[in-house]
């Protein structure tokens, strides 16, 4: 008995140690960081980075890097661009009487469907303060982010920017094979026929498979009521464009789906155009800060190792969700 007290005093203690450890070296890196931004010029906590321009009127950059979903939740492979955090950075853009125009610049092959379209109206929003939003599409910009795209008054690309997969999915894991083998068996209890959709441990049916597919035609039926609305676009034709393909940035000019080919510079040159602003201060507005990124940062990765080998494997524990996604 005795042995095993000691045992769990020893993991109690080595806990609290390791939360103590976190906070100071949270605060070291704030109290280090803070000090470099103001030589490197980074922008402070809460604050905004000032890129170029001397007028009074601004130009906000905000950037959508990663997948996209609700939270900014982190995983084995990569962050993800949190809606939450890109909605708000949208909204102090449009109180902020100074800025006259918001350039999204883009990296993301799209994500959830629920957060894509969070962005989406928040960007209408800010365009009914007669502020203009100008979508800059770098490396990707594909499925959800295309989404995100079409609210924007105007649509940059790079000529290789991957874009388009105009579409909606959703991805079913089924392990029942991989459970035969290892001798697991799942039983169920549910109080009506569909309870258990999707469940990994047997088939579907075709009943079930009806229930999807309505649901995704649902929200295809969306994406394709947004981009004819935002693209000025016949339905029909958005139709035939909407297979799910990829475009390259150039092959997407042609087919109308983006307006002009360029870079930033491009994309700043369009903000003056339409706003008439000859050397508007260009900024970019700060995040969470530090201190709050690197313990929210160690906080999700401790989750990440405590929940291992399952994140390894994240479609097998996680419910099914419908995304505008460019996916295999």
């Amino acid at each position: 008995m005795r042995q095993i007290v000691a045992v769990v005093l020893g993991v109690a203690l080595a806990l609290v140690a390791l939360g103590g450890a976190m906070l100071v070296g949270g605060a070291i890196g704030f109290a280090l960081g803070a000090a470099g931004s103001l030589r490197a010029g980074l922008p402070a906590p809460g604050g905004e980075r000032h890129i170029s321009g001397t007028g009074p009127e601004k130009v906000a950059v905000v950037r959508i890097v990663g997948p996209i979903a609700r939270e900014d939740a982190a995983g084995l492979f990569g962050a993800a661009a949190s809606s939450r955090h890109i909605v708000a950075l949208l909204d102090r853009a449009e109180h902020d009487e100074a800025v006259r125009a918001v350039i999204l610049e883009m990296d993301t092959p799209g994500g959830s469907v629920v957060a894509s379209d969070e962005i989406h109206q928040k960007i209408q929003a800010v365009r009914r303060r007669n502020k203009v939003v100008v979508a800059l599409m770098t490396e990707t910009a594909a499925s959800g982010g295309y989404y995100i795209a079409a609210a924007t008054n105007h649509i940059v690309a790079d000529p290789t920017t991957v874009t388009g997969s105009i579409g909606v999915i959703v991805a079913l894991p089924n392990i029942q094979e991989l459970s035969r083998k290892i001798g697991v068996r799942t039983i169920v209890f549910k109080s009506g026929a569909y309870k258990d959709l999707g469940n990994p441990n047997r088939p579907i049916t075709a009943e079930e498979a009806a229930i999807f597919q309505g649901l995704v035609d649902e929200a295809y039926q969306r994406f394709v009521h947004v981009v004819a609305r935002g693209r000025r676009m016949d339905p029909a034709r958005v139709r035939r464009l909407a297979d799910g393909r990829i475009y390259t940035g150039q092959q997407a000019m042609r087919l109308g789906l983006v307006d002009t080919l360029g870079h930033f510079p491009d994309a700043l040159e369009v903000v003056r155009q339409r706003t008439g602003l000859r050397d508007p201060a260009v900024v970019e507005y700060g995040g969470e800060g530090l201190l709050r990124s690197l313990l929210g940062s160690s906080s999700r990765q401790l989750r990440v190792w405590l929940s291992a080998p399952a994140s390894l494997y994240p479609d097998v524990r996680a419910p099914f969700s419908l995304q505008y996604l460019m996916a295999p």
